[in-house]
């Protein structure tokens, strides 16, 4: 008969801030390393620490130690201290695919300088799990991957349900929508089911007896796991004794000090394979009751999702790929920096802290961090884009202007830029004269043209004059004042990954700007808005002959919930504005387009009822609160913004809200023009098909999910970088999109407030609307094209020789509908790197104009060099170049 092995992985599992900041929790991890370290040295029997998956654990111990770093990595080296994969635990949604990728990347690389890292795939505690995990894995060279939640659900404090929708075994094959598969192991009992193992023998009986039983409940095969530890656990200083004494006890047993490694070769050598079950795709805790997916975690403090999806774009689609171009100007690519801009995005974006489920202190924190991390690669990107224009071959006539665009697509866009012009430096006259004499010059405004002298349609607007001032490279600092200009014109045939550049020449100015005509509807070639009296509006899509009706109409609701779940009041209080009548009007119409703007006024609560502190207090879980919306109102304003231009195909909307209004949840709705029993999302590369109807056994009354970049149902797409959060209805008929959530506790194991959570600030939201014939596969394509964001630069004074050309495509590539364009970098020997995923259903050519050879997300090449590849649905394809 074989033997029962328990295998204990010692570990604590470190949210590096949560329910306490950041440096107060540095200060357990201090403690908590030393004494792993000591137990490691010197302890018999106590032979392995996991690090819970992450790096940036050990990067926060040796900041306060640096001294111990070459007595981490001999630990490393001798197997005992368990490091990596990833450089922090990610939530999964909330991040983007590539930012998944940089994440395992830079996590592998540190591990590396280390020694070795652990070669499993660990997701402990992310909040649900996309679709596309197991092929990532396989091309990380991981065949097993280690995860607590998506299958069975768990509740308050963790505690782990006994349902009838929990997996049978711990053990399981889970396949992504390619066809990849690994060895899933669910915590079933959770990271924390072998923690303070007792050393008296009572107790230990009594401990045991549960544990090997629950754990046998869900074993597939005779190796069990007992997971040593749990969120900022202390390590277990007497876990040897435990064990001698658990032997004792039971010695048809082996208790083994034991790593994951070690765990994973022992199940995979005991699996019966014809008794495992596969789950497919993501796995979002779907087979539940519905109360604890932590699904509104994408709506928690939504200005954290925006400025983490802003952020996200700029590296993405500029500071990368404008840093690829510019090593054809003799730029150094800026491998280090870039990675010091990802590490300090991904602090950010640890589970517990772009979620938004933290408390105010840590979240205050975020903020100062993502500033950081913004004006980190905004230098990124002005570097690279300067040293780019300085060599650009030019006309002598006009004012030069170079875009940048990476969106994968040749696209036509709205741009804005600040154009300077007579600057008078200080050393050329007193600074005191100088604005003077530039106020005496006569006003002027531009006409703008492409190289080829074809006129670009401009607004101009004088900002008058300004102070500003040049860093040289090799002098000091050079003041002056100019006049200022703000500049919005559109640029069609932008380069698909590549830059433009257009001309702008002064002119006199005319008085040829288009007057409001107060006429309350949007149209250009492409599409007709209208716009009803209470502020709802209807499209029509011109070429696909669809309209959709209704649209844009707010309904606010109350919310008892906390940071990771919504729960609508007891008195199911809804107000929208579907009678109400906004003030309208034309806000801006010119030779580019026209903006309508709406102001609508509620009246709503100004919180939830005085009941509902006591609920809080008594730690009531969210799905049994009962109160209601408090009896007491306030006006509630609502500014709606509906832009289309002369080149636009989709409708921009843009929310302004200056919310005081506690415990409450603003959607904006928007009829989808048909019914559908399914809908399809935007995730983490790839385009998800989710059921509109919940199982059987779902009995919350909400069913809200997580999108990246678009959802669309019926005859509409909604994009949107940084409204993650919506709903689609059980008939497909209405989708929901979540602005603004305000909530005022963390929730969880405890009474923790977050009323910074109640998001009293102004908020600015935007989305794009178009419809669909159902008869593209080119949406998601379309989508990510249209959220890259674009880089426009007057091109400075410089004796730099020039050679570049004034308009360039890096693309040298054509893809098939279907295929999504992610990155464009440079691996670490300087090679360039591209990458899409698939999203039709049949497989799809990819043409490159140089060789390249297929990589994995690694930058690892196999295969000869080509440059024809078929990619089947679903893939992620990386190419390295030759």
């Amino acid at each position: 008969m074989t033997r029962k092995k328990a295998h204990i992985i010692s570990h604590s599992h470190w949210d590096r801030e949560w329910f306490l900041p950041l440096e107060s929790l540095r200060f357990r991890l201090v403690t908590l390393m030393d004494e792993v370290e000591d137990l490691l040295d010197k302890e018999a029997g106590f032979n392995h620490f996991h690090m819970d998956g992450q790096m940036i654990m050990l990067e926060d111990y040796l900041a306060v130690k640096p001294a111990k770093r070459e007595k981490m990595k001999q630990l490393v080296a001798d197997g005992k201290l368990r490091i990596g994969p990833w450089y922090m635990l990610q939530d999964a949604f909330m991040t983007s695919g590539e930012a998944n990728i940089r994440n395992l990347q830079y996590g592998l690389e540190m591990a590396e300088e280390f020694g070795q890292a652990e070669k499993i795939g660990y997701f402990p505690d992310t909040f649900g799990l996309y679709g596309q995990v197991p092929q990532l894995m396989r091309q990380a060279g991981f065949d097993t991957v280690v995860f607590g939640r998506g299958v069975n659900p768990t509740g308050f404090n963790n505690q782990v349900f006994d349902s009838a929708f929990a997996s049978k075994y711990s053990e399981m094959f889970w396949e992504s929508p390619d066809g990849s598969k690994v060895l899933g192991i669910l915590l079933a009992n959770w990271y924390s089911n072998g923690n303070e193992i007792p050393t008296d023998k009572e107790a230990a009986k009594i401990f045991w007896d549960k544990k090997l039983a629950d754990v046998e409940r869900f074993a597939s095969t005779d190796e069990w796991l007992f997971m040593n530890g749990c969120d900022h656990q202390p390590v277990q200083t007497d876990l040897a004794e435990a064990l001698e004494v658990a032997r004792e006890l039971y010695p048809e047993v082996d208790f083994i000090h034991s790593h994951f490694e070690k765990y994973q070769d022992a199940v995979k050598a005991g699996l019966e394979p014809e008794k495992l079950q596969t789950v497919h795709g993501e796995l979002t805790s779907q087979q539940s009751d519905g109360w604890s997916t932590l699904a509104n975690t994408a709506s928690s403090r939504i200005y954290l999702k925006q400025a983490n999806a802003k952020i996200e774009r700029l590296l993405e689609r500029l500071a990368e790929p404008i840093s690829v171009m510019a090593t054809e100007a003799g730029v150094s690519y800026p491998h280090e920096y870039l990675a010091f801009a990802w590490k300090l995005l991904m602090e950010n974006q640890i589970h517990d802290s772009i979620t938004g489920c933290s408390l105010d202190e840590v979240h205050r924190e975020m903020e100062a961090r993502f500033e950081k991390v913004e004006q980190t690669t905004m230098a990124i990107i002005q570097n690279a884009a300067r040293k780019i224009t300085e060599q650009i071959v030019t006309n002598d006539a006009g004012i030069p202007i170079t875009v940048f665009h990476a969106g994968g697509v040749e696209a036509t866009r709205t741009v804005e830029l600040e154009l300077e012009t007579d600057a008078v430096h200080f050393s050329e006259m007193h600074f005191e004269l100088i604005p003077n004499e530039l106020a005496k010059l006569p006003e002027q405004s531009f006409r703008m043209e492409t190289s080829n002298g074809e006129e670009i349609p401009v607004v101009v607007e004088s900002l008058g004059i300004h102070f500003n001032y040049d860093l040289p490279e090799r002098k000091f600092r050079d003041s002056y004042f100019a006049r200022k200009y703000k500049l919005t014109f559109t640029v069609e045939h932008l380069p698909a990954v590549g830059y433009q550049t257009i001309y702008a020449y002064p002119v006199a100015v005319s008085d040829d700007e288009k007057e409001l005509t107060g006429d309350l509807q949007l149209e250009n070639q492409y599409l007709k808005v209208e716009i009803a009296p209470n502020g709802t509006y209807s499209i029509l899509d011109k070429e696909k002959a669809v309209e959709v009706a209704g649209l844009g109409a707010y309904e606010d609701v109350g919310d008892i919930g906390n940071e990771y779940m919504f729960k609508e009041t007891g008195d199911n209080l809804r107000i929208n504005t579907y009678n109400s009548k906004p003030e309208i009007r034309v806000l801006r119409e010119d030779k580019l387009g026209k903006t309508i703007e709406m102001k609508h006024e509620i009246e709503i609560p100004v919180s939830a009822s005085a009941t509902f502190a006591e609920e809080k207090r008594r730690l009531v879980w969210h799905p049994a609160r009962t109160s209601h919306r408090s009896e007491n109102r306030t006006t509630f304003k609502i500014t709606t913004e509906l832009t289309l231009n002369k080149h636009d195909k989709q409708l921009t909307v843009r929310v302004k809200l200056d919310n005081q209004v506690d415990d409450h949840r603003l959607r904006v709705l928007l009829p989808t023009g048909k019914q559908t029993e399914t809908h399809q999302a935007g995730s983490v590369f790839e385009v998800v098909t989710r059921a509109n109807k919940q199982v059987e056994e779902w009995t919350n009354p909400a069913n809200d999910n997580r999108k990246q970049g678009f959802v669309t149902s019926g005859n509409i797409v909604v994009a949107s970088l940084d409204l993650p959060e919506y709903e689609v209805s059980e008939q497909g008929d209405r989708l929901e999109l979540t602005l603004l959530r305000a909530v005022s506790e963390i929730g969880d194991w405890g009474d923790f407030p977050a009323y910074e959570a109640e998001c009293h600030r102004e908020i600015t939201a935007e989305f794009h609307v178009f419809l669909t014939d159902e008869s593209s596969v080119n949406v998601p394509a379309q989508v990510n094209a249209l959220l890259a964001p674009t880089f426009a630069i007057q091109h400075p004074s410089s004796s730099k020789e020039k050679i570049l050309a004034d308009t360039k495509d890096f693309a040298k590539w054509k893809v098939a509908d279907g295929l999504v364009f992610s990155a464009f970098k440079l691996a670490k020997d300087n090679q360039p790197i591209i990458r899409f995923y698939q999203t039709a259903s049949e497989p799809k050519l990819l043409n490159t104009v140089n060789l390249w050879r297929k990589s994995t997300i690694l930058e690892e090449t196999a295969g000869d060099a080509k440059n024809q590849f078929t990619v089947k649905p679903n893939e992620i394809i990386t190419l390295k170049g030759v």
